[in-house]
């Protein structure tokens, strides 16, 4: 928009026909400046409310106090959850978690709102801690809350959350997580016919450590969905199980993968088999420097078809994991 000058506009004769100048009724000055007045005023209330809910522990509260409440909405629990994940003392707060994990319990058993409870279910990943504590001083145990959240009669939308939330938590404990109730619960979302709830299913338990794991990750190599069989390979690959081998070198090959993908794009295509190879090397890496090197050596002939890749990233990751095999007499 241009700036306004100093000089005055042209004269216009037609400016001297205009209707004389009559003072603004009562009515015409309501509408002008108290009605907007009033909006003005909603909009300062809104905008302090939501301000003093991002200030801290004692906001967090009245997020839960809200999320109790019979017209509560999800998009405040999607709120709380930023607000968990930006303030490391919220994440680590055991009666916000206690709060939360009991309004959890709460609506699983009523199901009125699956949206809500979907986004209550994703707070409790949000956390950094599994000590929780409930407003009369009960011990409670988010794990076994989000386990019930993975039932067969929960929303589908619900159970995928609460994979999710579980394998945020099991990848923050880095494998030392070993709750046989969440395993178990993640084993029959396994085995699910949604193939999306399957591959987060299996994509959790791969954090969790143990042998019940184990198996379960093994079970799903046969999976008819190549992602969960690629799951549960990068799991089983980054503790050098030689039991993924069949599924690592279907994924260390170009040519099955550009056979297996269906995606309609060839760009979203490449990229997806980038990054599927990525992953698999990345996954061996990890084995190879944890001690644990058989499988890839096992794989050294596809990993050496790789180290020949046009893909930049993928040549250079396999590059890397051959020199650090070790050296074959």
């Amino acid at each position: 928009m241009s700036q306004p000058t100093e000089h005055q506009p042209p004269y216009d004769p037609a400016l001297t026909d205009l209707p004389p100048v009559e003072a603004p009724s009562a009515g015409f000055i309501v509408q002008l400046f108290v009605i907007p007045a009033v909006i003005v005023a909603v909009v300062i209330v809104v905008w302090l409310l939501f301000g003093k809910l991002a200030g801290g522990e004692r906001d967090a509260m009245e997020y839960v106090r809200l999320l109790r409440s019979p017209n509560a909405h999800w998009r405040a629990a999607y709120e709380l959850a930023s607000l968990i994940q930006n303030d490391p003392k919220l994440a680590s707060d055991p009666k916000l978690l206690g709060e939360l994990t009991d309004l959890l319990a709460h609506d699983l058993d009523l199901k009125e709102s699956p949206e809500l409870t979907q986004y209550v279910t994703l707070t409790l990943g949000a956390f950094q801690t599994l000590d929780a504590q409930s407003a009369d001083g009960r011990n409670v145990d988010p794990l076994t809350i989000l386990a019930r959240a993975l039932e067969p009669k929960q929303p589908p939308q619900v159970r995928l959350a609460a994979a999710i939330s579980l394998a945020k938590h099991a990848a923050r404990l880095d494998g030392r997580l070993e709750d046989a109730g969440a395993i178990k619960a993640l084993e029959v979302a396994s085995e699910d016919e949604n193939q999306e709830l399957r591959q987060a299913a299996v994509y959790a338990l791969g954090f969790f450590g143990g042998d019940s794991s184990t198996r379960v990750l093994r079970d799903r190599l046969k999976d008819v969905d190549c992602y969960v069989r690629y799951n549960a390979a990068i799991a089983l690959g980054r503790r050098g199980d030689s039991a993924s081998q069949g599924v690592f070198r279907e994924m260390l090959s170009s040519t099955d993968l550009n056979k297996i993908i269906t995606l309609s794009s060839p760009s979203e295509k490449h990229s997806k088999i980038e990054a599927i190879e990525l992953e698999a090397l990345q996954a061996l890496q990890y084995s190879v420097d944890h001690k644990s090197p058989g499988l890839a050596e096992q794989l050294r002939p596809e990993i050496s078809n790789l180290s020949k890749s046009g893909l930049v990233g993928v040549r250079n990751s396999a590059l890397a994991l051959l020199k650090s095999l070790p050296v074959t007499p």
